[in-house]
């Protein structure tokens, strides 16, 4: 097609350039748009996953508030029917002592209770009595034209169940429990009157000596009203955070519900879903958005772009949804395709606008260089030309232009001269023939002789060479030798088991192809082994079959005038590293102990305190002390009164339960010294369901916030075998055992999110062995987990969770310290039981 070298030149150097730079502009486009994409997609996942996060803590924050709501009602309601019962027994007795007839005791109790109001007029107290079959009103304060009359009317069987009359149910519950809930539906007094029915949560208790049922509640709408304040102002809350996030350019984030209610939107937020229609496919765009949602989670659609280009759907979006199932929320998050686009258009441009500049220069120069190419070759042709015609003699080969033409033509001169020279040696050659036979024989004779003595050598070199052979090969380190090109020449035994290549196998290959790893540490060092000195790297971490492995690395360097390669030895260093890590962490362990332990004793100190000085007031309001008697007519005041003011106001209830608060705390401080003791404290007698409840009590009070459980969610199930015989063992140990074992369980239920998590502590006696289980209902192990839980740092949690050295430890604790035996069942899907038996004699 091209005749010219210069057009050659020309069109190489053109398509080299257009080439080029359509390459350039194709993957730097494709490049730049798709991590930019990917960048903000995956900042608009983040975006919905922050907010489906801060939404659910809001709702766990939200039903908190609501469950400790109803608590503190219910604490109240019993707190006020407990005011009314003292005072009804008030009544009760002057009634016994005779002051009053039993007739006026029972009015002026009805008078008292009909007066009590709470909750701004809407509680109240009421009374019924026990009657057979239908219960009889004795006092409803707001409905007064009940009282007296059976409760047998249909609108009282309003119970939870919608069946049963209300006022049976709180006689059975008095009469079987002495008190208790219940939920119905009751009018709500207002203002005006009486409301509709209502939702109402009631406690009732049994004043068994008049067969009277009191009873007051609290309307259910009134802890509704507090929710729904606090869902509105989490919607504000989101509102606000909503305006200030911004996906790409113009991108934003909203929130719909599951009734068809744009609950939060910078531009539609008033707007009915139906009316908002996919131009694509012509239907609802939310309820494709709710379909994509309980998929994928990913819906792309044509959409508008406020403020400039409002109502021109013909923008594409990319939405990711998120469903909050417990408010029937969508959650969407969604970034416009051309904003992402833009910035790998603007490159394409600048791209083409240089590659025309530098294909002008190119063309330029590419002239000026075919010239200086083409000129010298066109008389070196013309040269070869004549000689071919006119003989070797007949003309001169030029030697002009660049350095590689030059060159050509000193090459052919020197090729002439050669071919010249040829035809004289040709003629010599055949002169000298003849001398040449007649010496033959007498070469043959000491060449015979230099054959054998070669063999003799070979021989000894072989058997040097197998004797070097063996004595590497018996090396337990892993032995390389390498030339300096990088070829394998040196490949020992050691090697051989750890590659499984054998040294034919990889003789002569490059060492980046066998061994990729060395041959960066060769790259690494070849400043230090070019100078003759010997390279050495310690602990390099490597991964050997899905585990960290960690090697010395010594390199020693092969010189005489020049580098001639390397020999580099590997030593795995793996049990060393391991054992020095376990040593750190139990000295880091040593030192947790020892802090647990002294904040132990300074908690101890005010408890001691706070117990004393509830004892104390105990003993200075109780009558049988003298002194206090004393002191209160003193002061003209009666001990009796003061001690009925106390019981009716719950202040000894209030005191018992700082009592048994503060001895409830230090019984876990004692449980935390005893496990804080050293190990090698003199073993002792025990129980091992003692040690066993000590260990689940101490496991019950581990709230570190940076773990994913709480025993408190967990169901303990303890099956206790009596009458146990007592062993001889270091408490304090199995309490570590069986902490690790609780701790493990409880990881693996979280990690697992186990439906209703249990775990079943079950002792019992087989043979002279006492056996404890702990079983859970977990995710279970699979076999190649199972067989080596007991090693050393072999750990299925995530890196910085666990050390591996939990169950490794504890199997030390029971097989070694204690002579015992532990085993473990698991499959996967059906949880996981652990087993140890300890002597019942005593340990030697």
């Amino acid at each position: 097609m091209f005749k010219s070298m210069k057009a050659i030149i020309l069109f190489f150097v053109a398509g080299l350039v257009i080439v080029t730079t359509a390459g350039l502009t194709y993957f730097a486009q494709r490049a730049v748009t798709s991590s930019l994409m990917d960048s903000e997609f995956e900042h608009a996942q983040a975006i919905v996953d922050a907010t489906y996060q801060e939404v659910r803590n809001e709702y766990q924050s939200i039903i908190f508030a609501e469950e400790a709501t109803i608590a503190s009602s219910k604490k109240q309601l019993r707190n006020i029917v407990g005011i009314a019962i003292n005072l009804i027994q008030i009544n009760y007795d002057k009634f016994k002592q005779g002051l009053i007839s039993e007739d006026e005791a029972k009015k002026q109790s009805i008078n008292e209770l009909k007066n009590i109001r709470y909750d701004n007029g809407n509680g109240y107290v009421w009374i019924n009595d026990n009657s057979r079959p239908i219960p009889r009103m004795v006092m409803h304060p707001t409905i007064p034209e009940l009282d007296g009359k059976i409760l047998d009317d249909p609108e009282f069987a309003s119970g939870k169940d919608g069946k049963e009359n209300i006022f049976i149910s709180f006689r059975d519950i008095s009469e079987i429990h002495g008190s208790g809930y219940v939920e119905y539906l009751w009018p709500k007094p207002l203002g005006e009157g009486l409301s509709a029915e209502q939702a109402k949560l009631s406690y009732v208790e049994m004043f068994k000596e008049w067969g009277w049922v009191i009873g007051s509640g609290v309307y259910i709408d009134d802890i509704e009203k507090e929710v729904d304040k606090k869902i509105k102002a989490t919607l504000d809350e989101l509102r606000v955070s909503f305006r200030q996030i911004k996906v790409g350019k113009n991108g934003y984030i909203f929130l719909f519900s599951g009734d068809s209610n744009l609950i939060i939107h910078p531009t539609y937020e008033n707007s009915p879903l139906k009316e908002l229609i996919n131009p694509e496919t012509g239907k609802p765009l939310f309820f494709e958005m709710k379909a994509a949602a309980h998929g994928s989670g990913v819906m792309e659609y044509l959409w508008d772009k406020p403020p400039r280009h409002q109502g021109d759907f013909s923008f594409r979006k990319r939405a990711y949804i998120k469903y909050f199932e417990p408010l029937d929320w969508y959650i969407c998050s969604s970034a416009y395709m051309d904003d992402l686009e833009k910035p790998g258009l603007a490159l394409r441009n600048k791209i083409l606008t240089l590659s025309i500049g530098v294909m002008a220069m190119a063309l330029v120069f590419a002239t000026i260089l075919s010239g200086l190419i083409a000129q010298p070759l066109m008389k070196l042709t013309v040269a070869a030309r004549a000689i071919r015609e006119g003989g070797m003699t007949a003309s001169e080969i030029p030697q002009e232009g660049p350095t590689e033409i030059k060159e050509l033509g000193t090459v052919i001169n020197q090729m002439l001269d050669s071919i010249k020279s040829g035809i004289r040696e040709k003629e010599n050659l055949l002169t000298a023939l003849e001398d040449g036979n007649r010496s033959l024989s007498a070469s043959n004779y000491r060449l015979e002789i230099e054959v054998q003595e070669h063999a003799r050598v070979e021989e000894e070199l072989l058997k040097l060479r197998n004797h070097l052979k063996n004595i590497i090969d018996s090396m337990p380190s892993i032995l390389v030798g390498i030339d300096s090109s990088g070829a394998i020449t040196l490949w020992n035994k050691k090697a051989e088991e750890n590659s499984g290549l054998t040294s034919k196998e990889v003789n002569g290959k490059m060492l980046s192809e066998v061994f990729p790893v060395l041959d960066k540490e060769i790259e690494k060092a070849k400043p230090t082994i070019l100078s003759g000195e010997s390279e050495h790297r310690a602990r390099v971490a490597r991964i050997v079959h899905g585990e960290t492995r960690f090697e010395n690395i010594t390199i020693y360097p092969l010189c005489t005038h020049r580098y001639d390669g390397a020999v580099i030895r590997l030593d795995d260093v793996t049990s060393n590293v391991r054992i020095e890590e376990m040593m750190v962490q139990t000295e880091k362990m040593i030192s947790v102990g020892g802090l647990a332990a002294g904040m132990a004793h300074e908690i101890n100190n005010p408890l001691g305190g706070i117990l004393q000085g509830t004892q104390n007031i105990e003993r200075r309001l109780s009558p049988d002390m003298p002194k206090n008697g004393h002191i209160a007519s003193q002061l003209d005041i009666s001990i009796d009164k003061i001690n009925e003011y106390i019981e009716k106001r719950g202040i000894s209830k209030i005191l018992a339960g700082v009592r048994d608060s503060a001895s409830r705390a230090a019984e876990i401080i004692t449980n935390m010294l005893n496990f804080s003791r050293k190990t090698d404290v003199h073993r002792t007698s025990c129980r091992i369901n003692d040690i066993a409840d000590s260990a689940i009590a101490l496991a019950e009070q581990d709230y570190d916030l940076k773990k994913k459980y709480d025993f408190r969610q967990i169901e303990i199930s303890r099956n206790y075998a009596d009458h146990l015989p007592y062993i001889v063992c270091a408490p304090t140990e199995i309490e570590q055992v069986m902490l690790n074992l609780l701790g493990n369980a409880a990881h693996a239920m979280s990690d697992s999110n186990t439906e209703n998590p249990k775990i079943e502590i079950t002792t019992g006696q087989e043979g002279d062995y006492v056996k404890i289980s702990i079983a859970d209902n977990g995710p279970g192990m699979e076999e190649n987990v199972r067989k080596r839980v007991f090693e050393p740092f072999f750990t299925t949690k995530p890196k910085g969770v666990g050390t591996g050295l939990g169950l490794s430890v504890s199997y030390f604790i029971i097989t070694e310290n204690h002579h015992g035996s532990f085993s473990i069942q698991a499959t996967p899907g059906n949880g996981s039981k652990f087993t140890f038996k300890l002597p019942v004699t005593s340990i030697r």
